[in-house]
């Protein structure tokens, strides 16, 4: 596309400069391309999503010829068509296409060489050298009961995280992991979760910091948690540990990251990284319905709790002390379901008052989001919220 072209094309479509002047069919095609995309990326796509990608796609490259001059169209306009073809023969896209590759490619060339032959070969070797060592630990550690063999893996891998505490392991006694009720935890708040349920064992080992104390403005959340998840409502602040043994104490191990299932989460952190923003599940006051909420982690931290003498708890052996939580600021929500049909939530700039939803297991995220900002012809400022596919790696 020439520069006169693109000026005029960001003339039209850029909703700063002239909204709301967008053209309804031009909007209405680009919005197909959207739609098609959306369906292509997702982990798993059935042969109906792959009917309706291509009907898209059709729609798409038809607004296209209507609207611009033929030697504005491309050939990859024209693969558009072949995608379904494609996907029938080959699977999801994401384990074929080709811009992972090239993004490597052009990783390569521009490093420095010093004029020598032979570097790319040698960089790549080592790249898939150290992928194929990080598949290999993830399908190893399968249990708890390889903690010893960890210290060998570390050497194994180009982890630059020493191991050195027992919060970093996964628990010896703990039940076993099971893919598909941890998988059923992100989808509803419904089940029961605590935070202490098995992890998957890729997620180990957890790349922590050095214990700290919680601060006391966060505190009360973490402690009104607890009281709700165990329904115990007398448990008491570590202000009070004089007056008992039991007592949620204030110590708590922050982690850099947490990997779930191949998705890696992050808090904020000093280096100006902002933390992951990520979607949830609630239920509703009433307990029929469950709404997603989204928002942002603040930092991802295991803290120690030990279950009390309870009448409503039978002792057991199967209680875990480990919780793992992401300490989680929520948007506030709109009543604006403009675009709902797109697959677009539509929420408020700014964060709701932090209460015991902030401490949410990370056994129920959801989702990873993108955001942008949206301003309204009232001169409001809006938060667009669009989901991103997961794909599963146990």
């Amino acid at each position: 596309m020439k520069a006169d072209e693109w000026k005029s094309w960001v003339l039209v479509y850029s909703p700063v400069l002239l909204k709301p002047v967008l053209p309804s069919n031009m909007f209405n095609g680009w919005m197909h391309y959207v739609k098609a995309c959306r369906i292509l990326v997702k982990p798993s796509i059935s042969f109906i999503e792959i009917d309706q990608a291509h009907r898209y796609l059709q729609e798409f490259c038809q607004s296209c010829e209507d609207t611009y001059e033929p030697k504005v169209l491309t050939c990859n306009m024209h693969l558009h068509l072949h995608l379904h073809d494609t996907i029938r023969d080959f699977g999801p896209v994401y384990g074929y296409w080709l811009f992972g590759f090239e993004r490597y490619n052009s990783l390569l060339k521009n490093n420095k060489t010093n004029r020598k032959d032979g570097f790319e070969t040698t960089y790549m070797t080592k790249f898939t050298a150290d992928a194929y060592k990080a598949d290999y630990v993830r399908n190893t550690l399968s249990c708890p009961s390889l903690i010893p063999f960890l210290s060998l893996f570390e050497k194994l891998t180009s982890t630059t995280a020493p191991i050195t505490t027992y919060a970093t392991y996964a628990p010896t006694n703990q039940q076993p992991f099971r893919l598909q009720q941890f998988v059923d935890s992100s989808l509803s708040r419904a089940a029961p979760i605590k935070g202490n349920e098995p992890l998957p064992p890729s997620t180990f080992p957890l790349q922590s910091l050095k214990e700290s104390t919680m601060s006391d403005i966060d505190y009360p959340q973490l402690l009104d948690y607890y009281k709700i998840a165990y329904a115990m409502p007398n448990l008491i602040s570590y202000h009070d540990a004089r007056l008992s043994q039991y007592f949620v104490n204030n110590r708590i191990t922050k982690l850099k990251s947490i990997d779930l299932l191949g998705q890696t989460y992050i808090g904020n952190n000093s280096s100006g990284k902002r933390g992951s923003l990520v979607q949830a599940f609630f239920r509703s006051s009433n307990g029929r319905t469950s709404s997603l909420y989204t928002g942002q982690i603040q930092y991802l931290f295991i803290h120690s709790f030990t279950l009390p003498p309870h009448p409503n708890h039978r002792a057991s052996t199967l209680h875990q002390d480990q919780h793992v939580f992401a300490y989680i600021r929520w948007y506030n929500l709109t009543n604006d379901n403009e675009h709902r049909n797109e697959g677009i939530a539509i929420c408020l700039p700014e964060f709701s008052a932090d209460n015991y939803h902030s401490i949410l297991p990370v056994h129920h995220i959801h989702l990873e989001v993108a955001t942008a900002v949206d301003v309204t012809d009232m001169n409001e400022e809006r938060m667009l919220v669009i989901p991103m596919p997961k794909k599963y790696y146990a």
